[in-house]
């Protein structure tokens, strides 16, 4: 039976533009006939990926390019035990089709993938011990390395070598507001010091506040798969995605607004199938002082009422820091290394 690890977290921002459409508007949705603000998935998950959290607890992330001649600049440098020329070939035949591009100003020619992939210092360099041992180039491609976290939790596509591709374990959802969104205008002025009176520029940014749902499934058996590791083996990698989904913000206009804020309610179950609540919030909670306690009342209780209806084998533990939740389905924790199972 497959195990999922559900994460579900409720996190309050104040003033706040942490992701931004094509035209630099706030970005939004609607749901249950009322627009929400929103933050998309692919923007958490870079934040995560990011975060100094992150990357104090796992082995390695990946570097996601398509700049062919950057990459191999960083390996040549990572890689000083190795010739330049093999780091090159390897380059060349690991990974996306290399295409050449020149620029328009300088004329420079450029070397770029025709795809923007994540790469790992640690499999390049795996990869040129292959090749040492006897392996050849062109068999490279067809060779399945154990990917990064980062790759295990959230996949790899590349058309040109199918055989690498790896199925991402984790489903994260983009993040709505519990409530109806009141978006907001900032008009903003840049003063000119050495000037008598008016400003140097004059703008305007959108922003908004509210309590976020935040949610993400984790595929453990398919996770343990993808790094060739025991399920039990992967306990550190999930304490780590909680904490992060907890703590890590999304970091566009955060000098601006400092909306540097960490969930006051975080519920963690583990079942055997992937269960968002969303729909908790399908009839928009009153935005009032008391919006946070309500969006976790009514979290709970949606948690409540499908377990029973749906008779699901789900076990919960939830950490709130506002004391609200109440239910016999819940096991209640006092600090967010306890949310495991």
């Amino acid at each position: 039976m497959t195990t999922f690890i559900n994460i579900h977290a409720l996190i309050s921002h104040p003033s706040s533009m942490m992701n931004r459409d094509d035209s630099g508007l706030q970005k939004t949705a609607v749901f249950g006939g009322t627009t929400r603000s929103r933050i998309s998935s692919q923007c958490l998950k870079r934040a995560i990926r990011q975060s100094d959290l992150y990357k104090e607890n796992v082995e390695e992330i990946s570097i996601r390019t398509n700049k062919f001649d950057d990459l191999l600049a960083l390996c040549i440098k990572e890689l000083p035990e190795f010739e330049a020329k093999l780091i090159e070939d390897v380059l060349e035949n690991m990974g996306s089709k290399v295409k050449i591009e020149t620029n328009k100003e300088t004329k420079e020619k450029l070397r770029f993938f025709d795809a923007v992939q994540p790469y790992s210092i640690g499999a390049i360099r795996e990869a040129i011990n292959m090749v040492q041992a006897g392996t050849e180039l062109k068999d490279l491609k067809k060779i399945v390395q154990i990917p990064t976290i980062d790759v295990a939790l959230s996949g790899r596509m590349d058309a040109s070598c199918p055989e690498r591709n790896v199925e991402a374990a984790m489903s994260v959802a983009h993040s709505l507001t519990t409530h109806s969104a009141d978006i907001e205008v900032d008009w903003f002025t840049a003063c000119d010091d050495l000037a008598e009176q008016g400003s140097g520029h004059i703008g305007t940014n959108e922003f908004s506040s509210g309590v976020f749902y935040r949610y993400a499934s984790i595929d453990v058996d398919l996770l343990a798969k993808n790094i060739k590791k025991t399920v039990s083996e992967t306990k550190h990698i999930l304490t780590t995605i909680v904490n992060c989904f907890a703590q890590v913000s999304p970091s566009a206009k955060q000098k601006t607004f400092a909306a540097h804020n960490k969930a006051d309610f975080v519920l963690c179950t583990s079942s055997n199938q992937p269960l968002s609540l969303a729909n908790a919030f399908r009839k928009p909670i009153k935005n009032t002082g008391e919006v946070m306690e309500e969006s976790i009342k009514a979290l709970v209780s949606h948690y409540d009422t499908l377990v029973d209806g749906y008779e699901l084998q789900s076990q919960a533990k939830a950490f709130d820091l506002t004391q609200t939740a109440v239910s016999d389905k819940i096991t209640l924790v006092n600090k967010i290394s306890e949310l495991t199972f």
